[in-house]
């Protein structure tokens, strides 16, 4: 597994902590949406490695491969299900499910709009979106804060919930310098243990650029 890959998990979920703190959700949702944000990738242990770490161009039959991960890291965490309880919720699999939909419907997998969105994958995007492009990769340098805010305050309304960007916004405008160091020693479960059979997560219940480095 890719440690950039669980490195990405940890610093999504610290943004995301920090986005619902703004976003006045509750403490209890909170806490769940940031192990959900963690995970929200782990559909690419399911994906060629050499796919995601290609410094070129991919085929459109490659992008729909990625593409899968969202399906896949969904399957995932559903067959590791446990009961659902009081103290269990359907994060996991709806962020793993939902992050790359779109808020004006041109997302994937399956092209929701706007609040057909659940609320912790529309907060999971942006904060994915952020550390993305804020960190290097082998087909990209990393952007600069700047740089990376105005892309967020642009997609406002088209990728990003309006609400989550001008979150964003907010959390971006307090990050203190080392705010990558700080968000990888979150010491939530990692995305291998979250991956083994047996561990605990939510039984789902139905719910009504995209680039490979989100």
């Amino acid at each position: 597994m890719s440690v950039e890959l669980e490195l990405h998990g940890r610093r999504t979920a610290w943004l995301t902590a920090r986005l619902c703190t703004v976003l006045d959700v509750p403490r209890h949702e909170s806490q769940d949406w940031a192990a959900a944000a963690h995970t929200h990738d782990i559909g690419k242990l399911d994906v060629p490695f050499e796919l995601l770490a290609r410094p070129g161009a991919l085929t459109g039959e490659e992008r729909c491969v990625i593409e899968r991960h969202c399906i896949a890291g969904a399957k995932r965490l559903m067959a590791s299900a446990g009961p659902d309880a009081e103290d269990t919720t359907t994060a996991a699999v709806a962020v793993a499910l939902s992050h790359h939909e779109w808020w004006n419907g041109a997302g994937y997998p399956f092209g929701l709009i706007g609040t057909a969105i659940p609320l912790c994958a529309r907060i999971v995007a942006v904060a994915d979106v952020f550390d993305a492009l804020t960190s290097l990769r082998s087909y990209k340098p990393a952007w600069s804060l700047e740089a990376t805010r105005e892309e967020i305050a642009a997609q406002r309304g088209l990728q990003f919930d309006p609400d989550c960007a001008d979150a964003m916004e907010a959390v971006a405008r307090r990050l203190p310098p080392d705010w990558r160091a700080a968000a990888q020693a979150w010491t939530g479960q990692s995305l291998a243990e979250s991956a083994r059979p047996g561990a605990q997560h939510a039984i789902p219940t139905p719910f009504a650029s995209q680039a490979r480095w989100s």
